[in-house]
Protein backbone atom coordinates (compact mmCIF):
# COMPACT_ATOMS: atom_id res chain seq x y z
CA UNK A 1 0.00 0.00 0.00
CA UNK A 2 1.14 3.51 -1.09
CA UNK A 3 1.30 5.75 2.14
CA UNK A 4 -1.91 7.85 1.26
CA UNK A 5 -3.60 4.60 1.21
CA UNK A 6 -2.27 2.98 4.48
CA UNK A 7 -3.02 6.58 6.15
CA UNK A 8 -6.72 6.39 4.93
CA UNK A 9 -6.84 2.54 6.21
CA UNK A 10 -5.61 3.71 9.40
CA UNK A 11 -2.01 1.74 9.20
CA UNK A 12 -3.66 -0.93 9.53
CA UNK A 13 -6.05 -4.13 7.97
CA UNK A 14 -7.58 -7.20 9.97
CA UNK A 15 -8.07 -10.06 7.52
CA UNK A 16 -10.33 -12.59 9.01
CA UNK A 17 -10.92 -16.35 7.23
CA UNK A 18 -13.95 -17.73 8.16
CA UNK A 19 -14.27 -21.57 8.15
CA UNK A 20 -17.01 -23.81 6.28
CA UNK A 21 -18.76 -25.31 9.44
CA UNK A 22 -20.65 -24.65 12.59
CA UNK A 23 -19.06 -23.90 15.35
CA UNK A 24 -20.35 -26.83 17.34
CA UNK A 25 -18.88 -29.04 14.79
CA UNK A 26 -15.95 -27.53 14.75
CA UNK A 27 -15.06 -27.93 18.40
CA UNK A 28 -15.44 -31.64 17.71
CA UNK A 29 -12.31 -32.00 15.51
CA UNK A 30 -9.23 -31.87 17.88
CA UNK A 31 -7.39 -28.63 17.90
CA UNK A 32 -4.12 -29.40 15.83
CA UNK A 33 -6.48 -30.49 12.49
CA UNK A 34 -8.49 -27.37 12.09
CA UNK A 35 -6.28 -25.66 9.64
CA UNK A 36 -7.41 -28.57 7.09
CA UNK A 37 -11.10 -26.84 7.37
CA UNK A 38 -11.76 -25.08 4.33
CA UNK A 39 -12.13 -21.51 3.92
CA UNK A 40 -15.96 -19.89 3.42
CA UNK A 41 -14.90 -16.50 2.61
CA UNK A 42 -12.27 -13.96 4.12
CA UNK A 43 -13.53 -10.98 5.80
CA UNK A 44 -12.36 -7.56 6.16
CA UNK A 45 -14.12 -5.33 8.62
CA UNK A 46 -14.19 -1.70 8.17
CA UNK A 47 -12.79 0.86 10.70
CA UNK A 48 -15.58 2.00 12.97
CA UNK A 49 -17.34 -1.10 11.97
CA UNK A 50 -18.45 -2.21 14.97
CA UNK A 51 -22.23 -2.64 15.26
CA UNK A 52 -25.32 -3.35 17.93
CA UNK A 53 -25.23 -6.71 19.27
CA UNK A 54 -22.06 -8.21 18.38
CA UNK A 55 -22.30 -7.55 15.07
CA UNK A 56 -19.38 -6.58 12.52
CA UNK A 57 -19.78 -4.05 9.24
CA UNK A 58 -17.46 -4.92 6.79
CA UNK A 59 -15.98 -6.61 2.81
CA UNK A 60 -15.89 -9.96 1.95
CA UNK A 61 -15.15 -12.17 -0.69
CA UNK A 62 -15.13 -15.69 -1.56
CA UNK A 63 -13.22 -17.81 -4.14
CA UNK A 64 -16.15 -17.51 -6.58
CA UNK A 65 -16.40 -13.45 -5.90
CA UNK A 66 -14.29 -11.47 -7.80
CA UNK A 67 -14.52 -8.03 -5.95
CA UNK A 68 -15.32 -7.31 -2.21
CA UNK A 69 -18.60 -7.13 -0.98
CA UNK A 70 -20.79 -5.07 1.84
CA UNK A 71 -21.66 -7.69 4.43
CA UNK A 72 -22.48 -7.63 8.13
CA UNK A 73 -20.78 -10.37 10.40
CA UNK A 74 -21.69 -11.45 13.57
CA UNK A 75 -18.95 -11.94 16.59
CA UNK A 76 -20.17 -15.74 16.92
CA UNK A 77 -17.79 -16.46 13.91
CA UNK A 78 -14.53 -14.97 15.29
CA UNK A 79 -14.48 -18.05 17.56
CA UNK A 80 -12.63 -20.32 15.52
CA UNK A 81 -11.82 -17.95 12.42
CA UNK A 82 -8.26 -17.23 11.63
CA UNK A 83 -7.29 -13.66 12.26
CA UNK A 84 -4.49 -11.93 10.39
CA UNK A 85 -3.22 -8.36 11.33
CA UNK A 86 -1.46 -6.34 8.51
CA UNK A 87 0.28 -2.66 10.03
CA UNK A 88 1.70 -0.33 7.65
CA UNK A 89 4.03 2.54 7.45
CA UNK A 90 4.29 3.67 4.02
CA UNK A 91 6.25 0.92 2.65
CA UNK A 92 7.32 -0.78 6.10
CA UNK A 93 4.76 -3.45 7.38
CA UNK A 94 4.71 -5.48 10.40
CA UNK A 95 1.86 -8.89 9.44
CA UNK A 96 0.64 -11.03 11.93
CA UNK A 97 -0.71 -14.51 11.31
CA UNK A 98 -3.23 -16.52 12.93
CA UNK A 99 -3.36 -14.09 16.16
CA UNK A 100 -3.99 -15.43 19.58
CA UNK A 101 -5.98 -13.12 21.94
CA UNK A 102 -2.56 -12.42 22.99
CA UNK A 103 -1.00 -10.73 20.01
CA UNK A 104 -4.06 -8.77 19.22
CA UNK A 105 -3.93 -7.43 22.27
CA UNK A 106 -0.60 -7.06 22.47
CA UNK A 107 -1.07 -5.52 19.04
CA UNK A 108 -3.52 -3.19 20.35
CA UNK A 109 -1.56 -1.60 22.96
CA UNK A 110 1.69 -1.55 20.44
CA UNK A 111 -0.81 1.16 18.35
CA UNK A 112 -2.10 2.41 21.61
CA UNK A 113 0.87 3.90 22.90
CA UNK A 114 2.33 4.79 19.62
CA UNK A 115 4.78 2.02 19.61
CA UNK A 116 3.77 0.25 16.59
CA UNK A 117 6.11 2.18 14.74
CA UNK A 118 9.15 0.74 17.02
CA UNK A 119 7.83 -2.90 16.14
CA UNK A 120 7.63 -2.07 12.47
CA UNK A 121 11.48 -1.01 12.93
CA UNK A 122 12.38 -4.14 14.51
CA UNK A 123 10.37 -6.00 11.92
CA UNK A 124 12.41 -4.64 9.21
CA UNK A 125 15.26 -5.38 10.63
CA UNK A 126 14.82 -8.73 11.52
CA UNK A 127 13.80 -9.45 7.64
CA UNK A 128 16.48 -8.09 6.80
CA UNK A 129 18.99 -9.93 8.59
CA UNK A 130 16.86 -13.06 7.55
CA UNK A 131 17.41 -12.04 4.26
CA UNK A 132 20.90 -12.04 4.50
CA UNK A 133 21.26 -15.43 6.27
CA UNK A 134 18.79 -17.36 3.28
CA UNK A 135 20.94 -15.92 0.66
CA UNK A 136 24.19 -16.60 2.40
CA UNK A 137 22.63 -19.93 2.84
CA UNK A 138 21.52 -20.73 -1.33
CA UNK A 139 24.97 -19.34 -2.63
CA UNK A 140 26.19 -23.55 -2.05
CA UNK A 141 23.19 -25.26 -3.30
CA UNK A 142 22.61 -29.12 -2.51
CA UNK A 143 25.55 -31.61 -2.32
CA UNK A 144 23.90 -34.67 -1.90
CA UNK A 145 20.40 -36.11 -2.22
CA UNK A 146 20.33 -37.27 1.74
CA UNK A 147 19.66 -33.64 2.30
CA UNK A 148 16.64 -33.88 -0.02
CA UNK A 149 15.52 -36.72 2.24
CA UNK A 150 16.95 -35.07 5.79
CA UNK A 151 14.79 -32.10 5.29
CA UNK A 152 11.43 -34.19 3.68
CA UNK A 153 12.20 -36.48 7.23
CA UNK A 154 11.64 -33.32 9.33
CA UNK A 155 8.69 -31.94 7.58
CA UNK A 156 5.66 -32.82 9.12
CA UNK A 157 3.16 -31.61 6.16
CA UNK A 158 4.95 -34.08 4.13
CA UNK A 159 4.74 -36.91 7.18
CA UNK A 160 1.19 -36.20 6.88
CA UNK A 161 0.47 -35.94 3.18
CA UNK A 162 3.54 -38.14 1.31
CA UNK A 163 3.76 -36.41 -1.00
CA UNK A 164 5.73 -33.10 -1.94
CA UNK A 165 5.90 -30.33 -4.62
CA UNK A 166 9.34 -29.00 -5.78
CA UNK A 167 8.84 -25.43 -4.44
CA UNK A 168 7.76 -27.25 -0.93
CA UNK A 169 11.36 -28.76 -1.03
CA UNK A 170 13.08 -25.74 -1.57
CA UNK A 171 11.28 -23.74 0.91
CA UNK A 172 12.17 -26.45 3.60
CA UNK A 173 16.03 -26.60 2.41
CA UNK A 174 16.67 -23.27 1.51
CA UNK A 175 14.12 -21.17 3.20
CA UNK A 176 12.24 -18.45 1.24
CA UNK A 177 14.86 -17.89 -1.52
CA UNK A 178 12.88 -16.06 -4.09
CA UNK A 179 13.77 -12.68 -1.64
CA UNK A 180 17.54 -13.09 -3.35
CA UNK A 181 18.67 -12.38 -6.85
CA UNK A 182 17.30 -13.82 -10.02
CA UNK A 183 20.28 -15.67 -10.82
CA UNK A 184 20.67 -17.26 -7.25
CA UNK A 185 17.15 -18.85 -7.52
CA UNK A 186 17.99 -20.25 -11.04
CA UNK A 187 20.98 -21.89 -9.28
CA UNK A 188 19.21 -23.42 -6.78
CA UNK A 189 16.03 -24.59 -9.15
CA UNK A 190 18.41 -26.04 -11.63
CA UNK A 191 20.54 -28.11 -8.35
CA UNK A 192 16.81 -29.18 -7.29
CA UNK A 193 16.18 -30.49 -10.97
CA UNK A 194 19.40 -32.37 -11.30
CA UNK A 195 18.99 -34.24 -7.69
CA UNK A 196 15.40 -35.01 -7.82
CA UNK A 197 15.62 -36.50 -11.46
CA UNK A 198 18.72 -38.87 -10.10
CA UNK A 199 16.16 -39.79 -7.62
CA UNK A 200 13.79 -40.61 -10.13
CA UNK A 201 16.14 -42.80 -11.84
CA UNK A 202 17.29 -44.52 -8.97
CA UNK A 203 13.39 -45.43 -8.23
CA UNK A 204 13.67 -43.34 -4.70
CA UNK A 205 11.26 -40.82 -6.19
CA UNK A 206 8.27 -41.49 -8.31
CA UNK A 207 6.89 -37.94 -10.42
CA UNK A 208 3.30 -38.00 -9.99
CA UNK A 209 2.31 -35.09 -12.35
CA UNK A 210 3.14 -34.45 -16.17
CA UNK A 211 6.82 -33.58 -16.78
CA UNK A 212 6.35 -30.21 -18.29
CA UNK A 213 4.85 -29.18 -15.03
CA UNK A 214 6.93 -25.65 -13.44
CA UNK A 215 6.16 -27.67 -10.22
CA UNK A 216 6.22 -31.12 -9.88
CA UNK A 217 4.17 -33.06 -6.94
CA UNK A 218 6.95 -35.99 -6.22
CA UNK A 219 6.09 -39.11 -4.03
CA UNK A 220 8.62 -40.76 -1.59
CA UNK A 221 8.67 -44.67 -2.89
CA UNK A 222 10.13 -47.26 -0.53
CA UNK A 223 14.14 -47.14 -2.27
CA UNK A 224 13.94 -43.51 -0.90
CA UNK A 225 13.16 -44.71 3.00
CA UNK A 226 15.69 -47.28 2.57
CA UNK A 227 18.50 -45.04 1.47
CA UNK A 228 17.88 -42.34 3.78
CA UNK A 229 17.61 -45.25 7.20
CA UNK A 230 21.17 -46.43 5.84
CA UNK A 231 23.00 -42.98 4.98
CA UNK A 232 21.43 -41.65 8.24
CA UNK A 233 23.02 -44.92 9.99
CA UNK A 234 26.02 -44.67 8.22
CA UNK A 235 26.18 -40.85 8.99
CA UNK A 236 25.71 -41.67 12.88
CA UNK A 237 28.31 -44.42 12.99
CA UNK A 238 31.20 -42.39 11.34
CA UNK A 239 29.98 -39.67 13.62
CA UNK A 240 30.69 -41.97 16.42
CA UNK A 241 33.90 -42.95 14.97
CA UNK A 242 34.97 -39.80 14.73
CA UNK A 243 34.01 -38.75 18.31
CA UNK A 244 36.14 -41.93 19.26
CA UNK A 245 38.96 -40.66 17.30
CA UNK A 246 38.90 -37.51 18.54
CA UNK A 247 39.22 -38.71 22.15
CA UNK A 248 41.82 -41.32 21.46
CA UNK A 249 43.95 -38.18 19.94
CA UNK A 250 43.46 -36.36 23.15
CA UNK A 251 44.11 -39.08 25.13
CA UNK A 252 47.77 -39.88 23.22
CA UNK A 253 48.02 -36.04 23.79
CA UNK A 254 48.02 -36.15 27.70
CA UNK A 255 49.73 -39.44 27.79
CA UNK A 256 52.82 -37.15 25.49
CA UNK A 257 52.32 -34.59 28.00
CA UNK A 258 52.62 -36.68 31.23
CA UNK A 259 55.45 -38.41 29.63
CA UNK A 260 57.29 -35.11 29.06
CA UNK A 261 56.88 -33.95 32.65
CA UNK A 262 58.34 -37.53 33.99
CA UNK A 263 61.32 -36.69 32.19
CA UNK A 264 61.87 -33.55 33.44
CA UNK A 265 61.02 -35.11 36.89
CA UNK A 266 63.69 -38.10 36.43
CA UNK A 267 66.19 -35.85 34.69
CA UNK A 268 66.10 -33.06 38.09
CA UNK A 269 66.04 -35.75 40.32
CA UNK A 270 69.51 -36.78 38.28
CA UNK A 271 70.51 -33.78 38.71
CA UNK A 272 69.83 -33.87 42.79
CA UNK A 273 71.68 -37.31 43.08
CA UNK A 274 75.10 -35.94 41.15
CA UNK A 275 75.36 -32.71 43.20
CA UNK A 276 74.96 -34.84 46.52
CA UNK A 277 77.65 -37.30 45.18
CA UNK A 278 79.83 -34.43 44.28
CA UNK A 279 79.73 -33.55 48.27
CA UNK A 280 80.49 -36.83 48.95
CA UNK A 281 83.79 -37.63 46.26
CA UNK A 282 85.36 -34.01 47.44
CA UNK A 283 86.81 -34.75 50.41
CA UNK A 284 88.00 -37.88 49.11
CA UNK A 285 89.73 -36.58 46.00
CA UNK A 286 91.44 -33.61 48.06
CA UNK A 287 92.88 -36.30 50.04
CA UNK A 288 94.03 -38.55 47.32
CA UNK A 289 95.66 -35.50 46.23
CA UNK A 290 97.09 -35.02 48.83
CA UNK A 291 98.28 -38.48 49.30
CA UNK A 292 99.96 -38.73 46.13
CA UNK A 293 101.68 -35.32 46.27
CA UNK A 294 103.46 -37.09 49.85
CA UNK A 295 104.69 -39.89 47.46
CA UNK A 296 106.06 -38.07 44.61
CA UNK A 297 107.96 -35.67 47.02
CA UNK A 298 109.53 -39.04 49.12
CA UNK A 299 110.65 -40.70 45.18
CA UNK A 300 111.97 -37.17 43.82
Amino acid sequence: MSSDEAKKNDFYEVHIYIPKATNEDISQIPENNRGALKIKFEFMPTKNGKRWGGILAGVKKSREDVEWQPTILSADFLKYSRIDVNFYFGYWNVREQKCSLFTLTRLYLLRKVKLIYLEILFNKLENFINKHRVYRKIRSPLRSKFEIYEALMNSDDFLRKGTFKKSELSKLIFGNHYVGKFEIYQKVSQSLDWILDSCVEDKEIQKISANQEHDPLYKMKGNGIHYFTLTKEKLANAENNRIIQRRQVSLQRWMAFLTFLLVIGTFLTAVDKIDAAREYLAPLLTYCNQVLNYIGAIFT
